[in-house]
């Protein structure tokens, strides 16, 4: 039972993740459409400024200008609304078009049928990620489920230390669990070539590997030293060069991330 729901899971995930994908794309083309209606709405007001003079007036109100100002609308919502105004206003007073401008009630027209259409797909296409992210996550929570289910049936069946535990990918119960990080680094000079390394002693941790990068030199980091106390002393280093140390911890289970990263100019 668990399989199967898995794979439900996987598909969903992947459904999910697709439609984010159409989501983003077409809220791009909207803002693509809005920034045409920018540059509309800015030769538009260059156009009838002729006409109504620079200042607010309530012939600017009638050609649609929202909130008593001749200023660009704050809102996408708003400049749509406004190129449907001017669109009817351009219809209505084809004096005031102008071809060289760019303003005229057919470009406004066309303008505003993109713009509707922009905004119709962007709300199908949110739409259609919510239903896909409420199947995602009705599919994980299944999953979730049907996985408790086979770890309490697992553990009247198998003992603590049964290795089957980790053929089913999981750990067993009587196994160790890997250390957390260090929390910090630091790192301060020592003499010529040295430099001592402290950190914070990490839950968990019966000892620490600590890694160095010389930076212009290394192309990632490399084990210098294996320490069961929570600090170093790193000797052989170039003078002169920069190097960034980081240290994880070990335990039976395994080994943590990495922890901070310190950066130091070894003297």
């Amino acid at each position: 039972m668990v399989r199967p729901a898995l794979e439900a899971a996987k598909a969903a995930e992947s459904t999910f993740g697709a439609c984010q994908v159409l989501r983003k794309n077409a809220n791009a083309a909207h803002n693509t459409a809005d920034n045409a209606a920018k540059v509309f709405i800015t030769n538009a007001k260059k156009r009838l400024s002729k006409f109504f003079g620079e200042a607010y007036t309530t012939e600017w109100g009638a050609a649609g200008w929202p909130n008593n100002s001749t200023g660009m609308p704050s809102t996408q919502a708003e400049r749509f609304s406004l190129i449907n105004s001017l669109k009817l206003h351009f219809t209505a007073n084809p004096a005031h078009e102008s071809v060289d401008m760019e303003v005229t009630a057919a470009l406004a027209t066309t303008l505003h049928t993109t713009i509707s259409n922009a905004r119709t797909a962007l709300d199908q296409k949110v739409t259609e990620s919510g239903q896909a992210k409420a199947a995602r996550d009705a599919a994980e929570t299944n999953l979730r489920k049907r996985l408790r289910g086979m770890i309490t049936e697992l553990e009247t069946l198998l003992s603590a230390e049964d290795p089957l535990w980790h053929a089913f990918g999981l750990s067993r119960p009587a196994d160790e669990e890997t250390p957390e990080a260090p929390s910090f680094t630091t790192a301060t000079p020592g003499g010529a070539g040295i430099t001592h390394v402290d950190w914070d002693d990490a839950l968990r941790a019966d000892h620490y590997r600590v890694w160095i990068l010389i930076v212009g030199t290394d192309n990632d980091f490399r084990a210098v030293e294996t320490v069961t106390d929570s600090d170093a002393t790193l000797s052989g280093l170039p003078s002169g060069s920069t190097v960034k140390i980081q240290v994880t911890s070990v335990n039976g289970a395994g080994e943590s991330g990495p922890g901070p990263i310190a950066q130091i100019v070894i003297p």
